[in-house]
């Protein structure tokens, strides 16, 4: 994977200055597969036209959200085969809505699954692992969206610090998958989070969360 070492623009600050779709494509570069992350990509006015654009110039695009205000964007997004939403999973419901700060948490990505399927997206979950994540919760979360129909699974450790016993069982929970492109994936996706680039805005204020716009080939 390789990651190319961009910036972006915090969404709580007065007048953020998103890059537009054609600066989003020019910025990417040659990777065939960007993964679109940051505190949350939906914030971006025209990010249904941005991930098009990606698309459009022959790329694989991951839009990393975690599903809350999925539903109402839904409508600036066409269901392609180049894209996937991933939506983003700490644990089971109670541990997920502990980890988002807000109750209901689950039900609304869960919701954002059923309604991307209902379209005709495809849509992966993206698995969040810490020291506390307990492996059976995630045995049965992945029972849980294998219900949901989602067309894959990524997990990776979401930039938390390593350890070995965290290393240990992001390689275990993984082997859940029981699916070598998405395990693969998975490891690719990781080894980028060491070098956070570019969600699509022009600048990163001091102490704004970091962003991720990672290119795996």
């Amino acid at each position: 994977m390789q990651v190319s070492r961009r910036r972006y623009l915090d969404a709580s600050a007065q007048d953020p200055q998103w890059l537009s779709p054609e600066e989003c494509v020019r910025l990417a570069g040659a990777s065939p597969v960007l993964w679109l992350g940051g505190s949350e990509p939906l914030l971006h006015p025209e990010i249904g036209e941005v991930a098009s654009a990606l698309v459009q110039s022959g790329r694989h695009v991951f839009l990393h959200t975690s599903g809350v205000d999925l539903r109402k964007r839904i409508h600036e997004f066409r269901p392609q085969s180049r894209l996937f939403f991933a939506v983003e999973f700490a644990g089971r419901a109670g541990v997920h809505d502990a980890r988002a700060g807000r109750p209901g948490a689950f039900s609304r990505a869960m919701e954002s699954i059923r309604a991307a399927k209902l379209s005709g997206f495809l849509v992966c979950a993206h698995v969040t692992v810490d020291a506390q994540t307990g492996v059976c919760g995630i045995d049965e979360l992945f029972e849980t969206l294998d219900e949901k129909d989602v067309d894959g699974f990524v997990v990776s450790s979401g930039g938390a610090r390593h350890s070995a016993a965290l290393v240990r069982k992001l390689e275990e929970i993984r082997g859940i998958i029981r699916h070598g492109g998405w395990e693969q994936f998975s490891v690719l996706l990781e080894s980028g989070f060491a070098e956070l680039a570019a969600a699509p805005a022009h600048r990163q204020l001091p102490g704004a969360p970091a962003g991720a716009l990672e290119d795996a080939d």
